[in-house]
């Protein structure tokens, strides 16, 4: 951007949260929490959890945005780990969703933590077929689609039977629509606040994505805010968005993230060390972030990226919330490892918001 570009986009920015500013800036520190975290698995230093996705058996999927492009299947009770599969030409993978079952997408490419740099002609969707992984252990992995231009990050599966998902663009502040079974990509969602701040190389814009009630919800990584923009059946943009909460005091923060049952939204808080909690006001707006397990000079979660509740019966009843983290973003800067990254739970179940 110009100079003059980025003056008028942080006069902008600065008056679509205004509104925002006296209400959901304060981290709240709710009187049940900090919540105990448990650890499921842990990798060596430099291995980074990026995204999660439950199987329909109950098993957990996770995506490696480093040291490798694979993708690992968690046993949460087992506290046990597998590898799945490896797409050996890129370096990293983003998001993960299913269609139907055990048909998974996941996104990725060729990029550097280190220098926060992406080649962008790199990233692609693959389609990744687990119907033979538990009998025979075998994957299927077949290219969906390739972007010239774009970093496909979050997805959601927008039409499960017609093969639609939806995928977010963080270098560039777009949401696509991809069919699956044809390939073929579109832009469909393009608003101001799912634009990155300028000169903003290193936090995705936009990241984490769901849809609800004619909606698509995002975090924007790098303005630090959640928010929502009206979308039709088939993922087009239908009005403009709406600035819901300010994460994190406004700094870059607020990663994935998903929907309990009732509406409220838990937050990874990468590359701050919590997850954070959004109660429902029941209106359509949010309560100020609330932190619930970690915290700023806490070292129980590492990295949080990513959170997806689990599916067992024991899983609801805790209110199990599992928790993908890098082992803190610092490191991957730096180059010199110091932790890794893994998969935690944290019940919710205590904060009685059923």
């Amino acid at each position: 951007m110009f100079p003059h570009t980025q003056a008028h986009f942080l006069l902008a920015l600065t008056t679509l949260l205004r509104p925002f500013l006296s209400t959901s800036l304060t981290l709240r520190q709710n009187q049940n929490t900090p919540l105990p975290v448990t650890q499921i698995f842990q990798f060596p230093r430099g291995g980074y959890v990026e995204g999660l996705a439950f199987r329909s058996n109950g098993k957990l999927l996770g995506t490696l945005l480093n040291p490798e492009a694979s993708i690992y299947q968690f046993d949460t009770t087992a506290f046990s780990a597998r590898k799945v599969t490896t797409i050996p030409y890129i370096s990293g993978l983003y998001g993960i969703t299913e269609t139907t079952n055990d048909q998974f997408y996941v996104a990725g490419g060729n990029l550097s933590l280190t220098a926060s740099t992406r080649d962008l002609g790199s990233f692609r969707i693959w389609h990744v077929n687990l119907t033979s992984f538990d009998s025979e252990g075998q994957v299927a992995v077949q290219e969906t689609t390739r972007f010239a231009n774009a970093t496909p990050n979050g997805l959601w599966t927008l039409d499960a039977e017609r093969g639609v998902i939806l995928a977010t663009d963080s270098t560039n502040g777009v949401v696509y629509r991809v069919d699956v079974a044809t390939g073929k990509n579109r832009i469909t969602i393009d608003d101001p606040l799912l634009k990155p701040p300028p000169n903003a190389t290193t936090y995705p814009s936009p990241n984490g994505i769901a849809v609800r009630g004619g909606y698509l919800y995002f975090t924007n990584t790098g303005t630090g805010t959640f928010g929502r923009v009206p979308i039709d059946a088939e993922g087009v943009q239908s009005g403009p968005g709406e600035v819901l909460a300010v994460l994190a005091g406004g700094n870059p923060g607020g990663d994935d993230w998903t929907f309990d049952a009732e509406g409220n939204v838990f937050v990874a808080g990468n590359p701050n060390n919590w997850l954070g909690l959004l109660r429902a006001t029941g209106d359509g707006t949010f309560g100020p972030t609330e932190i619930v397990a970690g915290g700023v000079n806490r070292t129980d979660l590492l990295g949080p990226n990513t959170a997806r509740f689990g599916m067992s019966d024991e899983d609801v009843e805790r209110g199990s919330l599992y928790i993908g983290t890098s082992g803190g973003l610092p490191q991957y800067r730096s180059g010199i490892y110091t932790n890794g990254g893994g998969v935690y739970r944290v019940d919710t179940g205590v904060l009685g918001l059923g």
